[in-house]
């Protein structure tokens, strides 16, 4: 008896198209990163997975704007109504920004005066200008603290001055070059926006060095896939600028270790680096010292030849004291 397979919905045959295309982007076997995307990258710390519908939606936005969720430019959040959404992290804002073929640079304006808000002093507003192609005129967008500030965000309550920022870029490039569809993390931790926020720290903390504890679940952490020369370099890079903290060799190799979105190939890499920097400059931190050391004892060699010792006249053979003899003082000579 021959068993007939149901037909494929019009929807999974355009999911498949798309997750083909942009396997074959990434250089990952379809099959492999719609199981990837779906129980790992995209799943919520629920264990709720994104339908059909959701899923494509995520995509498109990966592939409209050339977003790579494996690089945390884009995560998928369910909103109060349920609905998983795309919402784009910063870097992925600031890749869609420089993509775009009229963007001609911006600019930062910080308000000199400050208010209280959720007492700590903050400046008034942020605003960002963006420059157009052909156009005297930026597109201006002041975002204002007492409006933005969320204390139930992490990240607002941690780095209030930074995020304001961010919020005036993503709200200037929203208006500047018609980018609709998006969430952003104000709109993630907004009352009425995406209730699974608490992913959006890891993307705008990059700066800084992670803590002890990994701040994403293993659940909802990106897989690693491949080898990114690139990718590691700039992990290094991050991580050195917090070289100045206290135990920040022993932070820095536990960070990568445990690191989700390396390979093993991209830990070794890092760690490797790691280790070739600190030997550095502990051996340029100890040749100061070794010439400290050396200096004394050139000068005392120098100043050998210079000086003139006169030698005693030798006594008459009258006055010399026997050969054995020894004065009061226990010491041939002195006294």
């Amino acid at each position: 008896m021959q068993i007939t397979k149901p037909a494929k919905s019009a929807a999974q045959n355009r999911i498949e198209s798309l997750i083909g295309r942009l396997g074959a982007q990434w250089g990952v076997d379809a099959a492999k990163l719609r199981s990837t995307l779906v129980n790992t990258v995209f799943r919520q710390g629920d264990g709720t997975q994104p339908t059909n519908e959701e899923l494509m939606v995520v995509l498109l936005v990966c592939e409209q704007f050339s977003l790579n969720p494996f690089a945390r430019e884009i995560f998928a959040f369910k909103a109060k109504g349920g609905q998983i959404v795309p919402v784009v992290s910063l870097d992925g804002w600031a890749k869609i920004v420089r993509r775009q073929k009229d963007f001609n640079g911006m600019r930062f304006r910080v308000s000199e005066r400050t208010v209280e808000v959720a007492g700590r002093q903050l400046p008034e507003f942020c605003e960002c200008s963006i420059f157009l192609k052909g156009i005297d005129e930026p597109v201006s967008v002041q975002e204002y603290a007492e409006e933005c500030f969320n204390e139930r965000s992490p990240v607002w309550n941690k780095w209030p001055r930074r995020m304001l920022r961010t919020r005036a870029f993503i709200q200037a490039a929203r208006l500047a070059f018609s980018l609709t569809g998006l969430y952003d993390e104000g709109d993630a931790f907004g009352a009425d926006g995406p209730v699974q926020g608490e992913g959006m720290r890891t993307a705008y903390a990059a700066d800084t060095l992670p803590p002890e504890t990994p701040v994403l679940p293993e659940s909802r952490t990106a897989p690693a896939i491949g080898f990114s020369l690139q990718k590691a370099d700039d992990r290094l890079a991050i991580l050195l600028r917090s070289r100045a903290i206290p135990n920040f060799w022993t932070r820095a190799a536990a960070s990568v270790n445990r690191a989700a979105d390396l390979t093993p190939d991209e830990k070794k890499y890092v760690l490797a680096r790691l280790e070739e920097t600190r030997a550095g400059e502990e051996a340029a931190s100890a040749e100061p010292r070794a010439e400290q050391e050396v200096q004394p004892q050139a000068q005392a060699q120098a100043v050998e030849p210079s000086e003139t010792v006169r030698e005693p006249d030798a006594p008459d053979a009258a006055d010399a004291p026997d050969a054995g003899a020894e004065d009061e003082g226990g010491s041939l000579g002195l006294i």
